[in-house]
């Protein structure tokens, strides 16, 4: 377990750095004045990267029992601040998903997450074979609907990302399958409403079977991202001489930063990219199959299954298999907040293998 705790540190630290790398890398090039605009650059990364580790070291550090007995509190708070997104969040690109606290912009969504996993653990540990009763399932899976609906009707992306690993670690749980059905079911009829109360997202749909179709408008940015991944070829461009990062591709240092890290280490860095995120989530689940903690179990599937669910989406839409949803790339793309969630959930995750370890043997 010792070498697997290592290794699985050491791909989260390294993908993390190169994330910021690139970010700089991108953001730098896309500067009015390169010299000054340097150091604010580098402040702003270096203040992410200093609250991701403190979020890292604290999650790694705090006793998981207690949080267990203050998820409830979390998951009341975390509604709270999502309706309060509604009423004093801030725009971006037409969606109302942070919160600015001025030293940051903090994405509420992100967290909720972390609150779900570890409330539905603790639901499902509390439970054990009850959680198959219906009227047992009734109350969490209420809970669970009223964050991700309070999320989905501005980042259906997020939304369907919870709602995915909660119908799952339900059915690990003990959840039966006819339960299941009904309540994937449910998810794509609500799906199909959200996506018809508001156009774009149904043209976003259409775009992705053929997006040079729609190249002038919602389909610009993956028509973009196809060609920036073609440039690479095998080897790329060389690091730094990304021409589709140069304002020809939007939010390149966010949502597509993959397609210009494809041009720039071409097909064999993406490669070695997928290998590692790879390596990382079979390390995360052989965690997860040898924990004895079934509490500490859940977690980890939990963290490992969206981890694992935001790449695979992110890597389809860079690459026109999905439509846009504007899911970020886990510890890579920009964002304090995500990479801040992203932080603690390794942090838990670690966590819960020392706990393990330590009372197990």
């Amino acid at each position: 377990m010792t070498r697997a705790f290592k290794l699985y540190f050491s791909i989260f630290f390294f993908l993390v750095i190169f994330g910021m790398v690139m970010v700089f890398n991108i953001r730098l090039f896309n500067a009015s004045s390169v010299s000054d605009a340097a150091f604010p650059l580098l402040k702003n990364l270096a203040l992410n990267l200093l609250i991701a580790c403190a979020g890292f070291i604290a999650s790694y550090l705090v006793n998981l029992e207690a949080v267990r007995s203050w998820i409830k509190y979390a998951l009341l708070l975390t509604i709270l601040i999502l309706i309060s997104t509604y009423i004093i969040g801030t725009e971006v690109n037409g969606s109302k998903r942070w919160i600015d606290l001025h030293f940051m912009m903090l994405q509420p969504s992100e967290f909720a997450k972390i609150v779900v996993i570890f409330y539905l653990s603790e639901v499902i540990c509390n439970k054990r074979d009850r959680i198959g009763i219906l009227k047992e399932l009734v109350y969490p899976f209420t809970v669970v609907l009223i964050v991700v609906s309070l999320i989905a009707f501005e980042d259906l992306g997020t939304g369907l990302i919870i709602f995915a690993v909660s119908l799952f670690l339900l059915l690990m749980g003990g959840m039966r399958y006819k339960y299941f059905v009904v309540l994937l079911i449910l998810a794509i009829l609500g799906t199909a409403f959200l996506v018809l109360m508001k156009p774009y997202r149904l043209n976003r749909i259409k775009a992705s079977f053929n997006p040079w179709e729609y190249s002038q408008n919602i389909g610009y940015q993956q028509v973009q991202s196809e060609i920036s991944l073609g440039r690479g070829g095998l080897d790329g461009v060389g690091f730094g001489n990304s021409q589709k990062k140069l304002r020809y591709l939007p939010e390149a240092h966010t949502d597509f930063i993959f397609a210009i890290i494809g041009e720039e280490f071409g097909f064999f860095g993406v490669t070695f990219l997928i290998l590692l995120f790879l390596l990382m989530f079979v390390t995360g689940s052989y965690f997860a199959l040898t924990v004895h903690n079934r509490f500490g179990f859940y977690v980890i599937a939990g963290f490992v299954m969206l981890l694992a669910l935001q790449t695979l989406i992110n890597l389809g839409v860079v690459t026109s298999c999905l439509p846009n949803k504007g899911v970020p790339l886990p510890f890579i793309s920009y964002g304090g907040s995500a990479l801040l969630a992203y932080s603690m959930m390794v942090g838990f995750i670690l966590n819960a293998v020392t706990t393990d370890n330590r009372y197990s043997g």
